[in-house]
């Protein structure tokens, strides 16, 4: 008798084998995956940031060479959106130095201001933050993204 081919029992073998190792490979991938968001949200809120306030690293012969929405305005911008359009808030004046000189952030694409899962990034300028609830897209809970300014 010629035997060519499996039994069903080490198919089934195979098979529980395949399950057994997915089933450990696959909570490692979205763990991974997880993290890549954050760091993904955490870069723009800090990009949101610097767009706000400058970048205080970068100076050149006594002079800052970012200085950001409240260098030029002299005040926090009220909403994310006065980053990228000027609206009715004055032109730049080079001798008084003052004056909207955006955009400060780029707003080509249509989630510019969501956060890696998806949900609007939450500035808040009374307390100088920028918020994202993270995984769970709720407030607290332990995953939030805060960035302060």
């Amino acid at each position: 008798m010629n035997k060519n081919g499996f039994t069903l029992v080490e198919i089934l073998m195979v098979l529980i084998l395949v399950g057994i190792l997915s089933a450990i490979a696959f909570p490692a991938f979205v763990d991974f995956s997880n993290d890549a968001r954050v760091v993904t949200t955490t870069e723009k809120l800090n990009e949101f940031k610097r767009a706000i306030i400058g970048d205080p690293r970068r100076v050149a012969n006594g002079r800052h060479l970012d200085p950001g929405f409240e260098t030029h305005r002299g005040a926090l911008p009220a909403a994310l959106t006065d980053l990228t359009t000027q609206g009715a808030q004055p032109a730049y004046n080079p001798f008084s130095k003052s004056g909207w000189r955006g955009p400060y952030i780029s707003d080509s694409s249509t989630d510019w201001n969501l956060d890696a899962w998806g949900t609007a990034i939450v500035y808040n300028a009374g307390a100088r933050t920028l918020t994202s609830y993270g995984e769970d897209l709720a407030v607290g809970g332990g995953d939030d993204i805060i960035v302060s300014f």
